[in-house]
């Protein structure tokens, strides 16, 4: 098969820029996919502009009042099940 020297040289042009993209990527995303960070801890975006950093003691209370707040658990309206045990019991 006949191939021109364009194709050839815009071929490995992109498979250049494909394993850069590769490279860049698992750069940033490795060490989260190997669980050695997790993902919201964001050492390397010191550039944007995020809520101000909270002192350790202030961390915790935030994530106290947090976990506290996920764990309340509501009541359930299960009506229909019970419709469905009294049809079971005649």
């Amino acid at each position: 098969m006949q191939v021109s020297e364009q194709h050839t040289w815009w071929g490995e042009a992109f498979g250049v820029v494909c394993w850069l993209w590769v490279f860049h990527r698992a750069r940033n995303d490795l060490p989260v996919l190997l669980g050695w960070r997790h993902p919201w801890e964001h050492d390397h975006d010191d550039d944007h502009h995020h809520a101000p950093h909270l002192a350790p003691d202030q961390q915790k209370q935030v994530w106290d009042d947090f976990s506290s707040k996920a764990m309340i658990q509501k009541e359930v309206d299960d009506d229909d099940e019970e419709e469905d045990d009294e049809d079971d019991d005649e």
